[in-house]
């Protein structure tokens, strides 16, 4: 793969030079070549023939092929974390069972889905017989930036498998060039500052490739510099006849379906999918990754969360916005625990039945009437503590999950059942105009659900769950 389009044939001493292959020594003398024309074109056929098993070798040497490069979206990446947006609304009744990231990927991607902030390529480069060097990678955009994609947020974590290069670059960078990564966050330092990657003849090399995006959806390819056998070379790299895209983050708190290995749950948290970064990186092994250590990452590379203690983060409604489908339990349960979460006593909120017209519609009659389910950090919907109603403030819930009871996951139609059990978690945390503010709490109880006539799914009950441990205090990262 030459940068020059012509190509020059020479046959000497059985040496191949293009793209013809002959043995031994041929001259043709113009004066001569009239004569010579069927003899020359019967002793080609001929060597062709006779020598057909020694074309194929040769030219399977790659000596004329020149270097291959090729990108493609790899579901069996290193870090098996993976974000997805589909664009349509999805149950966790509709996902094919949790059999590993790798696999939920590859199905996503059959949806119509999109990778969300951080999408895993696999970069395969082979010399093919060339003295290949390369001295850089990088992403380049193509077109405009968008918003972050609407739809459903799926997630899936697990530990990946691999022995590749990692590498990262990060779309919302001025300077989108390859930074060294590890077995998952990505680094702020650069790869080919001051090397090279060296290919050999038949022995692919393989670049693990984290491609990160926060503020924007992108369309992108992969662009590649180096050397063949001394001359400079560009190689564009694409997912297929297209570019590559990628979703951006979603900065506000919104559902998403989430499988961490023990089956598909329903979360509600802000900002699924954001990258994390590294400074400096570790390996599996927790030793320092060298050359990671930077003295400050670069101003515009990463998206940062404005925190719930920030007066842009009291809530502006009664009721955040959601997107609730009555029919789908789980969906019901975050709904519950997110409204009755939702406080502001600056706003009019005077105590726990306050709530209560915001979140009826997800109660049955009977646990209305008793005063239950008007506060998610309560089995019985109590009071809440006594500094809440002195300081003016409000409260966020900052992760719920929601999922069926243990030993009921795989069991066919449970979640569309006339009496359906979920575990949830709940965390919230108060914040005060005046500085105060309440430790985040949580609470982990189980939610018995009670399917409607027209179909839709009410709280029946709630109870807290027991533990024989001491109950985790922070909600999963």
């Amino acid at each position: 793969m030459n940068d020059r389009d012509d190509t020059r044939n020479t046959i000497s001493g059985g040496t191949i030079h293009g793209n013809v292959v002959m043995g031994g020594r041929v001259s043709v003398v113009e004066s001569l070549r009239g004569h010579l024309r069927m003899l020359v074109a019967v002793a080609s056929a001929m060597a062709l023939v006779g020598a057909g098993t020694t074309y194929y070798a040769l030219h399977a040497t790659g000596g004329a092929e020149g270097p291959k490069l090729s990108a493609r979206q790899e579901p069996g990446h290193r870090d098996a974390h993976i974000t997805v947006v589909l664009p349509k609304a999805v149950r966790p009744s509709d996902l094919p069972p949790a059999t590993g990231c790798p696999a939920t990927r590859t199905w996503l991607h059959a949806q119509g889905g999109t990778d969300v902030g951080q999408s895993a390529l696999t970069v395969e480069m082979v010399g093919n017989g060339h003295t290949v060097a390369i001295e850089g990678l990088r992403a380049t955009v193509v077109g405009t930036p968008g918003d972050p994609l609407p739809g459903t947020v799926v997630n899936c974590s697990e530990q990946g498998e691999g022995e590749k290069i990692d590498l990262g670059v990060d779309l919302d960078s001025d300077d989108r060039v390859a930074l060294i990564s590890s077995a998952g966050p990505v680094s702020f330092a650069p790869y080919f500052s001051d090397k090279y990657l060296y290919l050999e003849d038949r022995k692919p090399e393989l670049i693990n490739l984290s491609v990160l995006a926060t503020r924007h959806s992108y369309d992108y390819v992969i662009t590649v510099e180096g050397s063949v056998d001394g001359e400079h070379h560009t190689w564009t790299l694409k997912d297929g006849d297209r570019p590559f895209h990628i979703s951006g983050v979603r900065g506000e708190r919104t559902n998403a379906l989430w499988n961490r290995g023990q089956g598909w749950e329903t979360s509600y948290a802000a900002s699924h999918g954001a990258p994390t970064r590294c400074n400096p990186c570790y390996d599996q092994e927790e030793q320092v990754i060298p050359r990671t250590a930077v003295g400050g990452a670069p101003p515009g590379f990463t998206f940062t969360a404005v925190p719930a203690t920030d007066p842009a983060k009291r809530p502006t409604a009664a009721t955040p916005p959601l997107t609730v489908d009555e029919r789908d339990a789980e969906s019901v349960a975050i709904a519950w625990a997110v409204t009755s979460g939702s406080i502001d006593t600056g706003g009019g909120d005077t105590g726990p039945a306050a709530v209560l017209p915001r979140v009826r519609r997800y109660l049955t009659r009977e646990l209305a009437d008793s005063g239950g389910g008007l506060n998610p950090l309560s089995p019985d919907g109590g009071g809440w503590p006594p500094e809440v109603t002195v300081h003016q403030g409000w409260s966020v819930a900052q992760w719920v999950s929601a999922a069926p009871l243990e030993g009921t996951k795989d069991r066919p139609g449970y979640l569309t059942g006339d009496a359906v059990g979920l575990e949830v978690s709940v965390t919230c945390g108060y914040w005060a105009a005046d500085g105060w503010s309440q430790a985040a709490t949580s609470f982990f109880g189980r939610l018995r659900m009670q399917r409607q006539s027209d179909g839709t799914y009410r709280i029946a009950a709630i109870e807290e769950k027991k533990f024989s441990f001491p109950q985790p205090t922070d909600p999963p990262q």
